[in-house]
């Protein structure tokens, strides 16, 4: 059995990731994580990425028994990445590939929402972005709330400092771009090619939300890679696609 372990995006939560836990074919298990949250309190529990990847990676130790995928949307590609640099360095199991979507290369400077903002640019910049439905900022009460974890998340991205890799990623990393993201240049994609031996960006329809507003290309795509390696996820139409091999 296979394990695609999943990660969300800021101020999200793993329940993003139901349709794939729904839809995921035999020999596929599909593991979304939700990030740690304190007691009764609204907020994470973690504030830097430094002491969440570590509890994060005792948390998928049971899972690296299997063969295993980690897939990021936005700040959890940040996540994924991470996740994947701690395992190269420690040796033993790692992911079988890395998928990302709709972020940036970790070393690129971050261009998301800052900690600063007030809650009606907050949601003034969610609503650009497509992230909340015009209906419901008719209806900020029922937003708040959530938007103690969104702040703690972009801080986290935003308070990130990246430090070198001592050498490319060898796990394969494929890289998944809407094409008319308003969050994420289309440079900051390609600097993924910097950073591993084997790197595939692909730019497919659609805006920053690539998984809550996906009709099934994204998840097949990450399907494909998870079941039959990465030269089948590769092979979605896409809008345009940028590779690197090895030399």
């Amino acid at each position: 059995m296979t394990k695609l372990v999943c990660l969300h995006h800021a101020g999200g939560s793993a329940s993003v990731f139901r349709p794939w836990v729904q839809h995921a074919p035999a020999g596929l298990d599909v593991v979304p994580l939700t990030l740690p949250v304190r007691q009764n309190s609204g907020r994470r529990l973690h504030r830097s990425t430094e002491e969440l990847i570590p509890a994060l990676a005792a948390e998928l130790e049971p899972h690296t028994n299997d063969d295993f995928v980690l897939f990021g949307k936005s700040m959890g590609a940040l996540l994924a990445y991470l996740l994947t640099r701690h395992f190269e360095q420690r040796g033993g199991r790692r992911p079988k590939a890395l998928a990302v979507a709709a972020f940036g290369a970790p070393h690129m400077p971050w261009g998301g929402f800052t900690a600063q903002d007030d809650e009606d640019t907050l949601l003034a910049r969610l609503r650009s972005m497509g992230g909340i439905p015009d209906w419901l900022v008719q209806h900020p009460a029922w937003i708040r709330p959530f938007l103690g974890l969104l702040r703690d998340d972009t801080r986290m991205c935003a308070e990130y400092r990246h430090h070198p890799q001592e050498r490319p990623l060898s796990v394969p990393v494929r890289v998944f771009a809407g094409d008319c993201d308003p969050l994420v240049p289309r440079d900051a994609f390609a600097g993924w090619k910097e950073l591993g031996e084997d790197v595939d960006v692909s730019f497919i329809p659609g805006g920053h939300y690539l998984v809550s507003q996906d009709f099934g290309l994204l998840r097949q795509a990450i399907f494909s890679l998870a079941l039959r390696g990465p030269s089948a996820a590769c092979k979605i139409p896409a809008v345009n696609s940028q590779a690197t091999q090895p030399g």
